[in-house]
């Protein structure tokens, strides 16, 4: 039997949104909503919350979860590679105490329509299929523009509008993460520092199963959506 974590990383100092973690939908906080869709999955057996605010720990072990504390190098969100680097950082330390890891399922709090379903899905592709890793992904047909600030030129960046086409006739698909599930070996996270990586796996989640919660008008959505769904049961 394989060992499979759950890792949720949930800080406390979120800037958009602020307390984020704990904020509600259906009078449970997303912290709380991811550590249920964990609970309920075929596969996880053990749940850890990282974080660096004393309140969403309680809340987490509340729920059923295990804390470990965020470093205090760790604890912005303005470093390249953060979430993977936290990642290895709790799988260490879980390791120093002679804990055993085969797979690392990383949970986001902000995204609290994620069924687990899906969740196990992306595990059994690396479980019974020889993935090294999965994601979950949306698919999206949109025309991306980008510029790198205000001064720049604003330019297409995924098609050239002298050649613009429906998009059911491009010869592509164009998928986006979503942000809700990543699993991966604990030797691919560890021996490249990426949670992705070597042979890659993916599920689709629909658009309404994948709204992220960065904003408020997010969180709005996300209550809507929670609301809806929960009246169909």
């Amino acid at each position: 039997m394989k060992n499979i974590y759950a890792i949720i990383l949930a800080r406390g100092g979120s800037k958009r949104v602020p307390k984020k973690n704990l904020k509600k939908i259906d009078q449970i906080p997303l912290v709380g909503h991811a550590i249920i869709q964990a609970k309920n999955s075929s596969y996880i057996n053990q749940i850890i919350v990282s974080t660096d605010d004393s309140e969403i720990g309680k809340v987490s072990i509340n729920y059923g979860a295990r804390i470990v504390d965020r470093p205090e190098h760790l604890k912005n969100d303005n470093t390249i590679m953060e979430a993977d680097n936290i990642l290895c950082q709790v799988t260490e330390d879980l390791e120093a105490r002679g804990e055993k890891i085969d797979i690392i399922v990383l949970l986001y709090p902000t995204a609290p329509l994620r069924k687990t379903i899906k969740i196990d899905e992306a595990i059994e592709l690396v479980l019974n299929q020889n993935y090294d890793s999965a994601l979950s992904l949306v698919e999206d047909q949109g025309y991306f523009w980008r510029k790198k600030s205000n001064k720049e030129k604003l330019i297409p960046f995924n098609y050239d509008p002298k050649k613009r086409m429906p998009s059911v006739m491009h010869d592509f698909k164009q998928f986006k993460e979503n942000k809700a599930i990543y699993v991966s070996t604990r030797d691919l996270l560890i021996n490249t520092g990426c949670r992705l990586g070597g042979k890659i796996g993916y599920v689709l989640m629909n658009t309404l199963e994948s709204v992220d919660v960065d904003t408020k008008e997010d969180l709005e959505l996300c209550k809507i959506l929670y609301k809806r769904n929960k009246s169909k049961i």
